[in-house]
């Protein structure tokens, strides 16, 4: 399309400029010039943005894709998500009201709570199709984990943890 719309401009600009008598060779060889650096960083921004979108939505799709093999047995993927956790890192336990439970892969606060947050895992892989909604529910549900003594780097440990599991 851009060469149809430099066509178009420079025919807008002859036109209006032509009674005034502005438009000469020289100022269509200036415009020329100018439309020609605009539409050659214009195309290639088109262009990648073009790509950027095609691969997000491929990211996208796979990841739900894949977190829907996931959602047929969300409990038991839970218990492993967090045992691999507190493999990963033992002093996580702690953070947790089943810290003292004997057998913890049976327990069930363990698997409640491994449940909710394979839930709400799955709730944010629904909502990749509209970031910007899901952006907020993000940031308040990582707010919300700072009065349980979360700390930001053990969102690398979880999505260790997360990677693993899946």
């Amino acid at each position: 399309h851009f060469p149809i719309v430099g066509e178009a401009l420079l025919w807008t600009l002859e036109q209006g400029l032509t009674p005034a008598g502005v438009w000469t060779a020289e100022v269509k060889d200036a415009w020329t010039k100018t439309w020609t650096v605009v539409h050659s960083v214009m195309e290639p921004a088109l262009v990648e943005a073009a790509k950027a979108s095609e691969s997000k939505d491929q990211a996208m799709k796979l990841v739900q894709e894949s977190w829907a093999l996931v959602e047929k047995d969300l409990d038991a993927h839970g218990i492993k998500f967090f045992m691999r956790i507190f493999t990963i890192a033992p002093g996580a336990l702690q953070l947790f009201s089943f810290k003292d439970v004997k057998d913890l892969e049976k327990s069930p606060e363990l698997a409640a709570h491994a449940g909710t947050v394979m839930r709400t895992v799955g709730q944010a892989v629904a909502g990749l199709s509209d970031v910007q909604t899901l952006i907020p529910v993000l940031q308040s549900l990582g707010g919300a984990h700072a009065k349980y003594g979360v700390q930001p780097e053990h969102f690398p440990i979880v999505g260790e943890a997360l990677l693993w599991t899946l």
